[in-house]
């Protein structure tokens, strides 16, 4: 980008088509984008009560960065919005320290004029975006809007390879031999029509975990509406549905969303890795470079990224998702802002308050699933936000 050249801010509600789709362009061609910045998204989170807002930067008409916001007026607090895994900067842009600059001013003018909270979960490599906000007046936030970092696979290696990380001898083992075939089990790919299947699994693993799982309804949103960027796969142990993973797809990252699993059903060990294995092999053979096991919690990134990897302190979860091998990853640190100041000091002195942290939970629950109540724990098998 030769200097002097202008950056163009289109900051819309309701961009024209032309500009949604050259964003969706980019977020799908971007490593490491997550779905939850294509419009889809949007469109599938309007159903909860969610409003997108474009923040978007472009250059002789092309969009080179930008931000899918997502808002809501939550009462008592007024206007929220929050951007999950953006914003988003295209790969090899000559200047990126003016889109950045652009992005940083256009997510700030609209925290001060057209809501009252903005939290922002940037994705991995943007940590220059984060400080470039914080200088503009936000601030660091554990608002948990997304999970601040994961585990990813790279299935650009061999099956033997792949197959040789696995923390479970029994799972290696049958997954080299094939043997679930022969007990029973059987992998397919889901689609719209197995939501009632989906959400009865949902249902389980929740109450075994403790946290309201998404609904039928929600479940058959996701997939109508992510269409081709959505994978949902089922195992069945002679007929009985067992186990539902769905999967999201983007920046060629085929990433772990939700998982449904019943525990009750007298069935062979280890038909959720099976059907991770499955997922992967066939998320290779589309070309994806990565493999995501959808979320961890900030705790468990620092037992693996900070504390040399002693894995004893993490919870079973967590364990089980290290038991795929993967190298852990944390993103850019997540920001917000809270105005006017009389707002954000209620807010800080509300966290101190058993009612006001109910209500900040009330709240975080609206921002992750669109309606209060009980949500998932940040390391439990739900991913979606």
């Amino acid at each position: 980008m030769p200097a002097g050249n202008s950056i163009t801010i289109v900051d819309s509600a309701r961009p024209e088509q032309s500009w949604i789709r050259a964003w969706d362009d980019l977020v799908d061609a971007t490593p490491g984008c997550d779905v939850s910045q294509l419009s889809a998204w949007g469109r599938v989170r309007a159903a909860a009560g969610y409003a997108p807002h474009y923040v978007l930067a472009a250059h002789r008409g092309e969009v080179i960065g930008g931000a899918q916001v997502l808002v809501r007026n939550v009462r008592p607090l007024g206007t929220i919005g929050y951007v999950p895994y953006g914003p988003v900067i295209a790969t090899g842009v000559p200047d990126r320290e003016r889109v950045r600059e652009a992005l940083a001013g256009a997510l700030d003018d609209l925290a001060r004029h057209h809501v009252r909270m903005l939290f922002v979960q940037p994705p991995e490599g943007v940590d220059d975006l984060s400080g470039e906000l914080i200088e503009r007046g936000f601030r660091a936030s554990d608002a948990r809007v997304a999970p601040p970092g994961s585990l990813r696979i790279d299935l650009t290696r061999s099956e033997e390879d792949l197959r040789s990380e696995f923390g479970n001898v029994r799972l290696r083992r049958d997954i080299r031999r094939r043997s679930w075939e022969d007990k029973g089990v059987r992998l397919d790919r889901g689609d719209e029509r197995d939501a009632p299947v989906v959400a009865e699994l949902l249902a389980r693993t929740g109450a075994h975990h403790g946290f309201q799982p998404f609904s039928e309804e929600y479940v058959a949103a996701l997939l109508r509406g992510l269409g081709e960027h959505a994978a949902l796969w089922i195992a069945r142990h002679r007929g009985t549905p067992v186990v539902a993973h769905l999967y999201t797809l983007c920046g060629a990252t085929m990433k772990s969303r939700l998982t449904g699993f019943d525990r009750a059903v007298p069935s062979p060990k280890g038909m959720p890795g099976i059907l991770h294995w499955e997922a992967m092999m066939w998320a290779r053979g589309r070309g994806c470079r990565w493999f995501d096991l959808g979320g961890l919690p900030e705790s468990a990134l620092r037992t693996l990224l900070d504390d040399a990897g002693d894995r004893s302190s993490l919870n079973s979860y967590d364990r089980y998702k290290c038991d795929f091998g993967g190298s852990p990853y944390r993103c850019s640190p997540a920001i917000e802002s809270i105005r006017p100041v009389a707002l954000r000091g209620a807010y800080d002195l509300a966290r101190r308050t058993g009612t006001g942290t109910r209500l900040i939970r009330t709240a975080q629950g609206l921002l992750r699933r669109g309606r209060s109540g009980t949500t998932a724990p940040q390391s439990s098998p739900h991913g979606v936000r």
